[in-house]
C-alpha cells in the first residue's frame, strides 16, 4: 500500500513500510525546516513571457543547488509585484536541496524557511516560551540554507533591524546559504528599508539578484 503522504508515492516502486529510511530522512528534514505543510510539495509554475529569462536562470541553479549551496551562493528574488512565484520559487529550490541531501542525513536539520515579518514579530515576545522558535532561533546561525521570505515587504524597527543583521551577518561571514525574497527591486529602496548595512550583506558580491515582472498570477 502507498503512502499518500509521501513525497515520492508518484514514483517510488517499494512497498510503503514505517521504517522506510527515505520516507522518515524526508519527513525529518521537513518538519524542522518550518515550511508550512500546503506548501510542502513543489508547485508547478509557468513561465509568462516576461519572467522566461528568469525562469530559465533559476531552472539552472536548481539543476546544481547542492553545489550552490556548499559554496554559499545567495540570490534575492525580488519583484514590485505579489502572487509571481518569488515565494514559490524559493520553496522549490530548497525541496530540491533537500532531494538531493536526504539519503545519509540521519536527523541534521538542513534548511529553514522563514517567513520574515512573521518571525520578526515573534521575537517581540518576550516572555514567549515557546521551544521551537527558540529552537529554529539557535538553528539559524548553522543550516546549510536559510529562504528570508518577504524580506523587504516593510521597513524595519531598529530591533527589527538588529535581529535579522545578527543572523544574516553571521551566516554571511559563515559562507552559508541565503535565499531572499522581497518586494524592492532597486538598491536604494532596500537601503531605505533595512539600511545600508543590512542591504549590503543582501546584496553581496556572491548575491544573484533575479527580478521578475509578471503580474499575480493567484
Amino acid at each position: 500500500m502507498k503512502n499518500s503522504n509521501c513525497w515520492y508515492s508518484d514514483v517510488c516502486t517499494n512497498d510503503c513500510t514505517g521504517s522506510c529510511i527515505r520516507y522518515l530522512e524526508m519527513e525529518y528534514l521537513m518538519n524542522t525546516s518550518n515550511i508550512p505543510k500546503v506548501r510542502q510539495r513543489p508547485a508547478v509554475l509557468h513561465a509568462p513571457k516576461c519572467d522566461y529569462d528568469a525562469f530559465v536562470r533559476l531552472s539552472e541553479i536548481k539543476d546544481n543547488f547542492v553545489d550552490f549551496v556548499a559554496g554559499g551562493g545567495n540570490v534575492y528574488i525580488a519583484s514590485t509585484t505579489t502572487g509571481n512565484g518569488k515565494t514559490s520559487w524559493a520553496i522549490k529550490l530548497m525541496l530540491k536541496y533537500f532531494d538531493e541531501v536526504w539519503a545519509g542525513n540521519g536527523f541534521k536539520p538542513r534548511g529553514i524557511f522563514v517567513h520574515t515579518p512573521t518571525f520578526l514579530l515573534k521575537t517581540k515576545d518576550f516572555e514567549s516560551r515557546d521551544r521551537e522558535f527558540m529552537t529554529l532561533r539557535q538553528r539559524l546561525h548553522s543550516v546549510d540554507l536559510v529562504v528570508w521570505d518577504d524580506i523587504a515587504s516593510t521597513e524595519v524597527s531598529a530591533y527589527d533591524y538588529s535581529q535579522l543583521l545578527m543572523y544574516i551577518d553571521t551566516r554571511t561571514a559563515e559562507g552559508l546559504s541565503n535565499i531572499y525574497t522581497g518586494n524592492l527591486t532597486d538598491e536604494a529602496m532596500l537601503i531605505k528599508s533595512l539600511g545600508a548595512k543590512l542591504t549590503s550583506r543582501i546584496l553581496s558580491n556572491d548575491t544573484e539578484v533575479i527580478i521578475f515582472k509578471g503580474g499575480d498570477r493567484r
